[in-house]
């Protein structure tokens, strides 16, 4: 990347030009993007500026958004493996481990490592491209302030989960989500505490739902109904509804989600290693549903999730392999395109969490940019009649690829590496920390 002198880390106003990027219909065009005060304010025809980043070299997507993740869950990576979620921390040698380490990351006195270990994984996903993410955590000695402020420091915007009443105590509640209880403790009495939540704050609420066929049971054994059907009828889903999973959702609840404008964020690796499902979510899609992209419990591989998120949405619905001509309707043939798992893992994500200033490259839009080294996307095809270049960066892209990130028009990662900080220095101290507590 070639940048003109004087221009650091920050600026105000700054021409890219000859860019191939990402355009919000999902096709690809050259164009000169002029970022100012950290907002895309203009959108040129190619080579019609004058040049302070020439990005002839670079394929230009707007930054990733990984829609559900668990930070801190790296140090209990495989811990869950062969255990029902109802399971996880109880009296297996895989349960025993993970209480172990959570009782590590519970306690407060591990509050300095802790937040190194977040460092560390925020620079993997930035790596990766990722620019926003929603964080869950894991620890109850990580508030989601500091979090939030974590993901500063390394140039990622992190939205974090606000549990119990922490949304009642941070200084800026837009910055964060409100916890919906799953299944297993919706109760009266907290429907009830997330009702006045809304009136008051208006926040964006986020929460697992329907993820395996046991929260389905709870809560037809406790409702009567879905619990997607409860928080319905008590105003808890709208366009500030985010739900996690939903692989277990019927058509009702689809119907319901989309009528309310209520997000979904697909979680493939997930979903398919821990309870073997693949929800359709490109039939979610198509019904109207907002979906994005998430790599959910001790996972930072974000185009691992992309390039999932889009092997699985290749299988067809089941039906008989040969139908006759007297049965009606055609055989379903829904399945999603390279540029339908772009769009989950960028704007997707980004209007489920009511962003509408994130996602996308497009005057007016937050400057988050990710520039993928197109050599290492070859060979591909960019033409008039075809283009193979969304199925190359959904099979090709990585770490390795992604060679620079501007977050809101600032630089958060140049050449692969972390601008603002010691990326070297994090890996080695979270090894150190990993070992430690899984040993």
């Amino acid at each position: 990347m070639v940048v003109r002198p004087g221009h650091s880390a920050r600026f105000r106003r700054m021409w890219l030009t000859d860019a191939c990027y990402l355009r919000p219909d999902g096709t690809f065009g050259r164009a000169d993007l002029l970022v100012r005060d950290g907002v895309v304010a203009e959108v040129a025809p190619a080579g019609s500026r004058p040049s302070d980043v020439d990005c002839s070299g670079y394929v230009v997507l707007p930054g990733l958004v990984n829609g559900h993740y668990h930070s801190q869950a790296t140090l209990m990576r495989g811990m869950e493996a062969g255990l029902e979620l109802f399971d996880w921390f109880g009296d297996s040698p895989g349960g025993r481990a993970q209480s172990r380490v959570g009782g590590w990351l519970d306690d407060p006195a591990n509050l300095t490592e802790l937040a190194d270990v977040v460092r560390h994984e925020y620079v993997t996903l930035l790596r990766h491209g990722v620019t926003t993410v929603a964080d869950c955590g894991s620890s109850e000695a990580a508030s989601p302030t500091l979090l939030a402020d974590l993901g500063d420091e390394v140039g990622v915007r992190v939205i974090a989960q606000a549990y119990d009443d922490w949304i009642e105590r941070v200084d800026d509640p837009a910055r964060y989500t409100v916890n919906i209880e799953s299944e297993e403790d919706l109760t009266r009495e907290f429907v009830e505490r997330a009702v006045g939540w809304r009136d008051r704050y208006r926040p964006v609420f986020a929460g697992h739902s329907l993820e395996t066929v046991a929260r389905r049971e709870l809560a037809l054994a406790a409702w009567g109904r879905s619990s997607i059907a409860v928080l319905d009828e008590h105003g808890l889903l709208s366009p500030r509804t985010v739900l996690f999973h939903g692989c277990e959702m019927d058509a009702d609840d689809v119907a319901t989600l989309a009528r309310t404008g209520a997000a979904v964020m697909h979680c493939p690796v997930s979903n398919l290693s821990l309870h073997g499902r693949i929800p359709p979510a490109v039939e979610w899609r198509r019904a109207g549903v907002t979906v994005g992209l998430g790599t959910d419990w001790g996972d930072t591989d974000m185009w691992g999730t992309v390039r999932a998120a889009w092997l699985l949405q290749q299988r067809l619905p089941d039906q008989p392999a040969y139908r006759g001509a007297d049965e009606p309707g055609p055989l379903s043939t829904d399945r999603a395109t390279h540029a339908d798992v772009l769009r989950m893992a960028t704007r997707g994500g980004a209007l489920g969490y009511s962003r509408d200033d994130l996602g996308e490259i497009a005057p007016g839009r937050t400057a988050d940019l990710v520039f993928l080294d197109a050599d290492r996307l070859r060979p591909y095809v960019d033409g008039p009649e075809l283009s193979t270049l969304a199925a190359a960066v959904v099979t090709s892209a990585g770490p390795g690829v992604v060679r620079h990130v501007l977050t809101a028009g600032e630089w958060a990662l140049r050449d692969g590496a972390p601008v603002r900080v010691d990326a070297d220095a994090l890996a080695a101290t979270y090894h150190r920390i990993a070992a430690a507590v899984t040993a």
